[in-house]
């Protein structure tokens, strides 16, 4: 029998470079789990059919929404043709900017976001229209089939990588709210254990075969999990229990080295020859070209291995950034490469370049290196001795060249890319909406605690962080820890119960600064290790008995995000606790 007791399951996998959607009923997940319905896109101007649409957002001047996609490329395209563009907002791969403001504190509902041509919007706008409108595509999709299903019996699945910290995930769930999609009926899932799961469920045929799911997700075995996305490398490492559940053996962790990275480096040698005040130019008044040459880059960027090896890459470039750069400078573009330090490794004729095979390959090795180091640091660890498969999934795990790289590196362990890796996460969101509890255990990639005031101790505390109230000393800034970070959690299960007083007799609110630490035991808040990460307030509306007022808090760390419980003791009233890791 299923967890969710929801009529479907919904999960929408707002990607970096593409997003998309998955749903399958309660009826079907229990008679067959991989029975699950897909997204399915026309590829505009390319008529293609995708099961994903590009992460790209168009609003009109006037600041509404307009198009999404495949749609929205094709429309801004339309636009700046004839140059209606300039007042319109055009966003693309901004999921990204999470990962950059997460960790520093500054993420917050206000955030504002910037468009292909720098101008500003507030980024929870931008974020919760690309949701309501995957949102109402699937209630469209449902609606065509006559399924006959209401709002209210839908269970919702958003995906987040696993190396985003609570802020970010938490900036999410209120996108996904503002969207329209109420709260109680909304699940975060982390992107490679909703990859994991699917691999579970997979039968060996589509594992790669040679009987390897029955060694990978046999009981007791354990299989590092690699999910490469557009934006982000997201790594862990699960054991098969004897019950067949998940447990987490080492904290998510990973880095930006998703396929936009892969972009970067394209862009940055690009702009080596052509300079950065050009390829900026061309970026504002030939948009719809700028669009066009990274369409084609990702086009390119998916080749065959041993074609790329063997011989030159040709692509497409706008013949418009020719004529800019040579009307700009009046020198002749072929004569500049030719005298650049990519004489030899690239020709550039007209409106097509050609790329030697180890200069294409090099554009690569950034996100393939860090890829392969990290997991290495990972494996290197006594908790994952033993592991013996590498699990690649996600969009850009289907990249040759990223395939490549790990085979050579890991050549004593079993690789194994299954069939529709780059829907894995997708689909495996749509299990995990229904059965959350597979992953039974996960590892804390921090410590976590508040920021609290205890009787100073004189041999012991600082004494620039000693206050004074009513006659006692008191030391401020205390960590005072709840989990440490290392520490493995199970499923919605309690790992830490505290109790408080209010400092002072009319206080109605208690409020917690809550902090994350790298180290697993550090003393005070203001320490190189600590980062705030949001606040976390209780209500005691009953003043009549002042300070001695005891709260005790609980905080569930199992799931995919933290959970809250606090109780009033001698009246055992449940007070409203909630976190806030964005602000006002």
């Amino acid at each position: 029998m299923a967890d969710c007791e929801k009529l479907l399951v919904a999960a929408i996998d707002f990607g970096t470079t593409y997003s998309g959607y998955a749903f399958s009923f309660r009826h079907d997940f229990e008679n067959d789990p991989l029975k699950i319905s897909a997204s399915t896109w026309n590829a505009g101007s390319r008529a293609l059919v995708s099961l994903k649409a590009p992460t790209t957002v168009l609003l009109d001047k006037n600041e509404k929404f307009h198009s999404f996609g495949y749609e929205a490329e094709d429309h801004y395209s339309q636009l700046a043709e004839d140059n209606d563009h300039l007042d319109w907002y055009y966003f693309r791969r901004f999921k990204m900017m999470l990962y950059g403001k997460e960790g520093k504190g500054g993420l917050s509902k206000k955030v504002m976001l910037k468009d292909i041509r720098d101008r500003e919007l507030p980024a929870l706008k931008v974020f919760s229209e690309a949701i309501k409108y995957l949102k109402g595509h699937l209630l469209m999709a449902l609606d065509k089939r006559g399924a006959g299903v209401k709002e209210s019996e839908i269970e919702w699945v958003l995906t987040v990588p696993a190396i985003w910290n609570d802020p970010a995930k938490q900036f999410m769930r209120v996108a996904a709210e503002e969207a329209g999609i109420k709260g109680d009926q909304l699940k975060i899932a982390l992107e490679p254990e909703a990859a994991s799961l699917y691999c579970k469920n997979l039968p060996v045929e589509k594992l790669g075969g040679s009987g390897q799911g029955f060694t990978c997700f046999s009981k007791g075995s354990k299989y590092l999990v690699l999910d490469a996305g557009g934006g982000t490398v997201d790594i862990t490492v699960h054991k098969v229990e004897d019950d067949l559940t998940l447990t987490e053996l080492a904290r998510a962790s990973g880095g930006a080295w998703g396929g936009t990275q892969v972009d970067e480096a394209f862009k940055q040698m690009i702009i080596k020859i052509v300079g950065n005040p050009i390829m900026q130019r061309f970026s504002r008044e030939q948009t719809s070209d700028f669009v066009d040459m990274f369409r084609e880059f990702e086009t390119k960027k998916r080749c065959n291995v041993e074609g790329t090896l063997s011989k030159k890459v040709t692509m497409k470039i706008p013949i418009a950034l020719k004529e800019m750069f040579e009307e700009e400078t009046d020198e002749d573009i072929k004569e500049v490469v030719l005298q650049s330090s990519y004489t030899g490794k690239l020709e550039w004729v007209n409106d097509k370049i050609r790329i030697a095979p180890e200069t294409f390959k090099s554009l690569f090795n950034c996100a393939v290196a860090d890829t392969v180091c990290h997991i290495q640091n990972l494996l290197s660890k006594p908790t994952c001795e033993g592991t013996k498969t590498i699990l690649m999934v996600g969009g850009f795990a289907e990249c040759p060249h990223l395939q490549k790289g790990i085979h050579e590196a890991f050549p004593h362990l079993r690789i194994v890319i299954p069939y529709e890796c780059g829907l894995s996460v997708l689909k495996g969101a749509v299990i995990f909406g229904h059965r959350p509890k597979t992953i039974s255990a996960r590892k804390m990639k921090y410590t976590y605690g508040i920021a609290t005031n205890k009787k100073f101790k004189p041999f012991r505390h600082d004494p620039n962080k000693k206050k004074t109230l009513k006659g006692v000393d008191y030391c401020t800034e205390l960590f005072d820890q709840h989990v440490r970070g290392g520490t493995t959690v199970k499923y919605d299960e309690i790992q830490s119960d505290r109790k408080y007083n209010p400092l002072y007799d009319d206080q109605t609110t208690l409020d917690f600064p809550v902090y994350q630490s790298t180290d697993d035991d550090p003393e005070y808040v203001t320490d190189k290790s600590c980062e705030y990460i949001g606040n976390m307030s209780i209500d005691i509306p009953d003043a009549s008995e002042g300070t001695s007022r005891a709260v005790r808090v609980r905080m569930i760390f199992g799931d995919t995000e933290l959970k809250l419980e606090a109780t009033q003791e001698g009246t055992n009233n449940k007070t409203v606790a909630k976190f806030n890791f964005l602000g006002d």
